[in-house]
Order: C-alpha cells, then sequence, then structure tokens
C-alpha cells in the first residue's frame, strides 16, 4: 500500500523596520510590530484558521484514516500568542486528536544549518522548549528551514535524538533512485529521511492558478492521476507532499477553490484502497530496509538547482552571513536579553531572501511580502540593524 505523508510548514519571521529614518543608535526596535501585527492576522483569517477547521473536520470524519504534520517555527508561535491567540489554540485542538503531528524546527527559521553545529543546535533547542511549552510535545521528526539537509546536518540532529528527518529528494543527490523509497542518514543509520516529491508538490504550490497550464485547471482527479503515475518500485512506496501552509488561503485565496481541492483530494486518498496516511515519527516503525542517500553539501527545496543559492548564493548576502556569525561568540556571552533574541531572529531566511538577486524582477511564491526595492537596499538595512545589535551585545557585557 502507497503510504502518503502530508507536511506543512510554517514559518512566518518577524518583519525588520526600516531604518531609513531612523537614528538607530538611539532606537533599538528593530522589528516592525506593526506590519508583524498585521500580516498575523492576514494570515491567520485567509489560511491557518480556516485550514486548520478544514483539517479537524476531515480528522472528525475520518478519525482513523487521515494523518498529517506540522513544523512551526518559534518566531510563528511566538507572534500567534501576541497577536492572534487563537491560533494557538485551534493547533493544540489538532494535536489533541491524535493524528496531527508536530516536528522540531528551528526557532527563527533559522539558517544556523550552514553556518555550524552550534549556532545550529541553539535554535533547536530554543525551539524544543517552545513545542513543549505550547504544546506539551518533544518531537522525534525534524523539519529544517526550507528542508536544508546533508550529511553532516542528519548527523547533529541524530545525536539530538531525532529519528526522522524531513528534506528534499533532489535528482543530482538521486540520480535513478525515487524519492518514494526510505532512506538513512549515512553516518546516523538509524536516523530515517523522507523525501519530498516536489514535482508533485510544485503541481499544486506554482501551477494551481497557471491558466497557461496544460492541466489547468487541477482537480482531485486530476491530482490523483499524478499519483497513480509516481515510480512505485518498492513494497511499500512513500509519497512525501511537503508544502507552506501559507499555499492554503494566502498563496491561493479561497475563491480560487484551493480549499475544496484539498479537501476533495484527502477525501479521494482516504476513500482509495491503495492509499494511507502516515506521519513522518510513524515511518520508523514502517518494515522497510532503508537505502543510504548521501548529500555532501545542503540541498533545499529552492527552484530547480535544489541549493542553497537563494540564502548564501551572492555577496551580499555572504558577507551579511559571515558578519551575522560573527556575533554568536557575544550571544554566547552576553545576559542581554532582548539583543540576544534580536540576534536569534536575524538568522531568519527571509531576511538573506530579500537580498537574492536570484528572483530579482521575476515573481516568486515566497516574496509575497516584499518590502525592498532591491536586495542593496535590503543588504544595507539588515547591516545598519545588524551593526546595531552588536553593539548591544557588547554594551550590556561590558557593564
Amino acid at each position: 500500500m502507497n503510504k502518503i505523508c502530508f507536511h506543512f510548514q510554517i514559518s512566518q519571521p518577524y518583519r525588520l523596520r526600516t531604518y531609513r529614518f531612523f537614528d538607530i543608535n538611539q532606537d533599538h526596535h528593530y522589528f516592525d510590530e506593526y506590519q508583524n501585527q498585521y500580516l498575523t492576522k492576514r494570515l491567520a483569517e485567509r489560511c491557518y484558521l480556516p485550514a486548520n477547521r478544514m483539517l479537524l473536520e476531515i480528522i472528525r470524519q475520518n478519525p482513523d484514516s487521515f494523518r498529517c504534520s506540522f513544523s512551526i517555527s518559534g518566531s510563528s508561535i511566538m507572534l500567534f500568542k501576541n497577536y492572534c491567540p487563537e491560533v494557538i489554540e485551534s493547533f493544540k485542538e489538532l494535536v489533541a486528536t491524535g493524528c496531527v503531528e508536530i516536528t522540531g524546527s528551528t526557532y527563527t527559521h533559522s539558517i544556523a544549518s550552514l553556518h555550524g553545529e552550534s549556532a545550529f543546535m541553539e535554535q533547536v533547542r530554543l525551539q524544543e522548549e517552545l513545542l513543549m511549552e505550547t504544546f506539551g510535545v518533544k518531537p522525534v521528526s525534524f523539519c529544517n528551514t526550507e528542508i536544508i539537509y546533508s550529511d553532516e546536518i542528519g548527523e547533529w540532529l541524530g545525536n539530538a535524538g531525532y529519528r526522522v528527518i524531513l528534506t528534499e529528494g533532489a535528482r543530482h543527490i538521486l540520480g535513478w533512485k525515487s524519492p518514494t523509497y526510505l532512506y538513512c542518514n549515512p553516518y546516523q543509520t538509524d536516523v530515517r529521511l523522507l523525501l519530498r516529491s516536489y514535482q508533485l508538490c510544485d503541481d499544486i504550490t506554482l501551477r494551481f492558478a497557471d491558466q497557461s497550464w496544460d492541466q489547468y485547471p487541477l482537480t482531485a482527479e486530476k491530482y490523483m492521476r499524478f499519483l497513480e503515475n509516481v515510480n512505485t518500485e518498492s513494497d511499500t512506496p512513500l509519497i512525501n507532499l511537503f508544502w507552506d501552509y501559507e499555499t492554503i488561503g494566502e498563496h491561493y485565496t479561497a475563491d480560487t477553490g484551493i480549499f475544496d481541492f484539498f479537501k476533495s483530494l484527502v477525501t479521494a486518498l482516504i476513500k482509495h484502497e491503495s492509499y494511507s496516511f502516515i506521519t513522518p515519527s510513524e515511518a520508523i516503525d514502517l518494515d522497510l530496509s532503508p537505502a543510504t542517500m548521501h548529500a555532501p553539501w545542503p540541498i533545499s527545496c529552492s527552484g530547480e538547482e535544489k541549493d542553497t543559492n537563494e540564502w548564501i548564493g551572492n555577496e551580499l548576502q555572504q558577507e551579511a552571513f559571515r558578519q551575522l556569525f560573527k556575533l554568536e561568540p557575544l550571544y554566547q556571552k552576553s545576559d542581554n536579553v532582548e539583543a540576544k533574541l534580536s540576534w536569534l531572529r536575524l538568522q531568519a531566511a527571509d531576511h538573506f531572501n530579500f537580498m537574492s538577486s536570484k528572483w530579482f524582477g521575476h515573481r516568486f511564491v515566497k516574496r509575497n511580502f516584499e518590502v525592498y526595492s532591491s536586495p542593496y537596499q535590503a543588504f544595507i538595512n539588515y547591516m545598519n540593524v545588524l551593526n546595531d545589535v552588536k553593539l548591544q551585545l557588547e554594551s550590556k557585557q561590558n557593564e
């Protein structure tokens, strides 16, 4: 029987203020609370609350059949607590069903795993504490920022006790192999790897409303045919479908039919005798012998290349990345709580995405909330904030 794994990632960051009209030596409120509140409430109304209601309804109608999982960054959780606590309550209601798993992730949707173990594991530790405090769960599965993964990252997570990692079924890593197999880390063979079937995911995230696509309009019936054509040579194929949760209601608003599509798709899969849903942690108990997958360099879900160029691909990003993690020793020594939190938030992938020239001049689904006219403006603003955070980390330490 084909196993289906639905996973949704929520990674809303804290938005930076633009320091063009501020004296950064006097003003240390780096994040735009107006935008944070506005976007959090907008996403809650369009996506999180109605989508959670839809999933809860499906679970109540099919309590033994439907499973899914979420990774929710610590930044998102704190924004919900501050501005939309009803979102937290709706997720608690989903978790209480026993049909929804919360996976581990980074605290601020951080790209620290591209720097080194200590900064990355600090993010993992803080997120574990927040998940226990908020949902009472200790995750055994992990979904890194933008599903970034390498052999080394997998080894770090294995040492921390994680048993399952979600990542990309990158073609240049798999070669002739299929993402529908179960894989493991070469150094921590007990760590299972679930690989995203990105073409199936992109059929929704990139093409759902594309009227030039020869399969438009996409229906549950058409998508079921896509699933039937998946390479399923193994005895228990794993079809791993990982999406940004904002796909439902934000990237595609309710009037596009996205809610009806997801509900119809899940219903069709439940009724079909060839499919059953699992959560990531349930992959541990599957009677399958995993194949070893080698990923010597980090992979991600970004573009056709599945690399990390979206975040550290140009000189602006690389300089910002270097200067950011130069502050790690100051972070470790400082007792300035607010400055330390700011440093953690500055690790968010979105800040580096805004500096990217990879998508400059082209609309991209992850850039719906663009706030800078160019990557250079984003870099200048970021570096101004980072320099002030450095001063704050130093000042409290030296008092």
